[in-house]
């Protein structure tokens, strides 16, 4: 799927559709940042209706952040 501009919900939740859950196993985790576009109830739910389990990142993970060690 190729398109120009920025994403935003309705092309997210398009790619998840027609691309993202054909390629998803059962039991398989997607893990999302805090995108407003990824946080939508369609998206949830297309994700789990092929038995998969939404998780989000958290907003601020220094952790995860190499410019927090210096």
């Amino acid at each position: 799927m190729i398109f120009n501009g920025a994403c935003n919900t309705r092309l997210f939740e398009a790619w998840v559709q027609q691309v993202l859950i054909n390629e998803l196993k059962p039991s398989q985790f997607v893990v999302m940042d805090n995108a407003a576009f990824h946080k939508s109830k369609k998206t949830k739910e297309l994700i789990e209706s092929v038995s998969c389990k939404v998780i989000f990142l958290p907003p601020y993970s220094p952790d995860l952040n190499s410019i927090e060690k210096f």
